[in-house]
């Protein structure tokens, strides 16, 4: 049978999620007699031009040039996979969509068309996604898991309850009940709860669960003594994108 072509792709950010990739490294020796990898960063120097059938595509969308390269690729392959936090949420590059523009006017190229910025946004903003690998960086067993189900055909099936649920699963004693400002209840799992397993609260780096209560998650993290300017800029640094979406939407509904 014929490998499916598989290619790497990264823009901007920290290349975190690819290293995450390449933390599977024994698995993925074993998978290259099933998969044909065309494109990879740190790996192959050459960028694939020919059709590809999977792509996984790392980071925000920040510049004209970033842009131009995402709707490249996504015309080029069959099945694409947003990889990590920028790529699903905007991560924390979005949170220049919640600052004054005063404050980073002097941070900006204005001369240089061809690297001008823009307002950096997660990428199902301008191409269509299949699959969304969530995690700032993404869990490299579920990335694992998503690339063995895609090449034997299979629909990845992901992970759509709280963090919550696998805390309670690990038997950790709720971070909240500590008055510390944990996302876990709005924020989708999947990572096996590995931050709130060490006693650190969530920061929310897999988007927004599903069922994802923004107002009552304020109210409790008002309720527990923190002012409102704290818990909006707790939110917005992984899951301010989609909370802007959810206040559209509810004003609209008002």
């Amino acid at each position: 049978m014929t490998k499916p072509k598989i290619g790497f792709y990264s823009i901007t950010g920290c290349q975190g999620c690819l290293l995450s990739v390449i933390f599977n490294e024994d698995d993925l020796l074993s998978l290259l007699d099933k998969i044909d990898v065309k494109s990879f960063p740190f790996i192959k120097e050459k960028v694939s031009d020919e059709h590809l059938d999977i792509v996984f595509f790392e980071g925000v969308v920040a510049s004209k040039h970033d842009l131009e390269l995402l709707k490249k690729i996504r015309e080029q392959c069959d099945i694409f996979v947003a990889l990590g936090a920028c790529a699903t949420t905007g991560g924390v590059p979005a949170l220049r969509n919640f600052t004054p523009n005063d404050n980073i006017q002097r941070l900006v190229y204005h001369k240089a068309v061809s690297i001008a910025d823009v307002k950096p946004k997660p990428v199902d903003n301008f191409v269509k996604v299949d699959y969304y690998i969530e995690g700032c960086p993404p869990d490299k067993k579920e990335i694992l898991s998503v690339i063995n189900d895609l090449v034997i055909g299979k629909k990845p099936i992901m992970y759509s309850k709280p963090v919550c649920v696998e805390c309670r699963k690990n038997k950790n004693v709720c971070l909240l009940q500590e008055n510390k400002p944990c996302l876990g209840p709005i924020t989708q799992g999947g990572c096996n709860a590995v931050c709130t397993n060490g006693k650190f609260v969530c920061w929310g780096c897999r988007g927004p669960a599903q069922d994802a209560n923004f107002d009552l998650m304020i109210k409790v993290l008002k309720d527990k003594g923190y002012d409102e300017e704290f818990v909006r800029k707790r939110i917005n640094a992984f899951e301010g994108w989609r909370y802007k979406k959810y206040e559209d939407a509810k004003r609209w509904l008002e």
